[in-house]
C-alpha cells in the first residue's frame, strides 16, 4: 500500500444555512464505481460537508490505464440524499420536477474567479441539471432503485491529463468541485387574531426594506377572525432569518409597539397562493397574544 493522496473534492453548499454549508448529505458509490475504487484501491471519506477522494500512489499506472481508456473512462459516481427533512422546502423550487432527478458532472464546468469549480451551469443549481431518473424508465430496475436520490447524482470523470498534473504538482493539485444550492423565497403572510387583531394595528420593517399589504379580514379554520398581512416582496428563506418585523398599532396619533420581533417564515409551513396575480409561495405565520 503505498501513500495516500487527495484526487478530487466535493463541497455542499446552500445559502439557507448562515455557515453557508450543507451539511448531512450521504455520498453513495455506485455499483459500478465500488468496482472501480476496488480494482485501483481508491477510498472516499467523508467531510461534513462533502466528500474527499483519494487513490494510492501504488496504483497510478492502473489510475493511467483506465483513463486512457475511451470506452469506459475513469469515472466514479455517486448518489446522493441529503439528511434534512424539509429540504425541497426551503430549497429553491425549480429544481424539483416528477420522476426527475438532478446529475452533476464534471464535464460541464463552470469555473469562478477564484478557482471554485461548480457542477453545474449556473451560480446555482437549476433546472439545467435535472434530467429523466434512468431507473424508472427501466422495468427490470429493482424497486429499490426506483427511488430518485433527493440531490441526484454525481459523476466526476477523472482524465489522464489531471492524473500527470496529480503526479507532478504534489497534494496542493487536485480539482476542488462546488455544488451550491439557493434557498426557496417565500412571501410571509402574516395572520393576526386575538388580541393582536385590533383596530390601528399595522406591519412594518424595522429598516424599512419590506413592505406591507393589508389584504382584509378572513375567518381561519378554528372560526376566528384574523387581519392579514402580506409582504410585498419575496424574501430568502434562511435558519436564521434577519428580517425585523414588528407589530405595532396607532394610539393617540403616535406609534406603539405591541410585538418588537414578530415570529419569521419557518420551512415546515409554506402553501401556495394567488398574490399579485401569480402563483407564488407563502409562508403563513400566526400572530396571537
Amino acid at each position: 500500500m503505498g501513500q495516500y493522496r487527495p484526487m478530487f473534492n466535493i463541497s455542499m453548499e446552500h445559502n439557507y444555512f448562515s455557515s453557508g454549508k450543507l451539511a448531512g448529505t450521504n455520498f453513495v458509490p455506485t455499483a459500478a464505481t465500488r468496482k472501480l475504487m476496488n480494482n485501483v484501491n481508491l477510498v472516499s471519506r467523508p467531510r461534513p460537508d462533502g466528500i474527499t477522494m483519494f487513490y494510492d500512489g501504488d496504483y497510478f499506472d492502473a489510475l493511467k490505464m483506465y483513463a486512457a481508456d475511451a470506452e469506459e473512462p475513469l469515472k466514479v459516481e455517486f448518489n446522493c440524499d441529503v439528511g434534512h427533512q424539509n429540504f425541497q422546502n426551503f430549497t429553491e423550487s425549480s429544481i424539483f420536477a416528477a420522476n426527475m432527478m438532478l446529475h452533476f458532472d464534471s464535464a460541464n464546468l463552470y469555473s469562478e474567479p477564484l478557482g471554485k469549480k461548480l457542477l453545474h451551469a449556473e451560480d446555482y443549481v437549476s433546472a439545467n441539471e435535472l434530467i429523466a431518473h434512468p431507473a424508472l424508465n427501466d422495468t427490470h430496475a429493482r424497486l429499490a432503485d426506483r427511488r430518485a436520490p433527493s440531490l441526484g447524482r454525481i459523476s466526476i470523470q477523472i482524465t489522464s491529463k489531471e492524473l500527470d498534473e496529480l503526479s507532478t504538482s504534489g497534494d496542493h493539485h487536485y480539482n476542488d468541485y462546488t455544488i451550491r444550492f439557493q434557498a426557496r423565497e417565500t412571501y410571509w403572510k402574516y395572520y393576526l387574531i386575538g388580541e393582536a387583531n385590533r383596530e390601528g394595528v399595522y406591519l412594518r420593517d424595522t429598516i424599512n426594506k419590506v413592505d406591507f399589504e393589508y389584504l382584509g379580514e378572513e375567518q381561519i379554520a378554528d372560526g376566528r377572525m384574523a387581519k392579514i398581512f402580506i409582504t410585498r416582496q419575496a424574501i430568502p428563506m434562511r435558519d436564521r432569518a434577519k428580517p425585523k418585523f414588528q407589530l405595532v398599532v396607532t394610539k393617540n396619533n403616535r406609534p406603539k409597539v405591541l410585538v418588537n420581533r414578530l415570529a419569521a417564515a419557518k420551512a415546515k409551513r409554506i402553501n401556495k397562493a394567488t398574490y399579485q396575480n401569480s402563483q407564488v409561495f407563502v409562508s403563513e405565520i400566526y400572530v396571537n397574544f
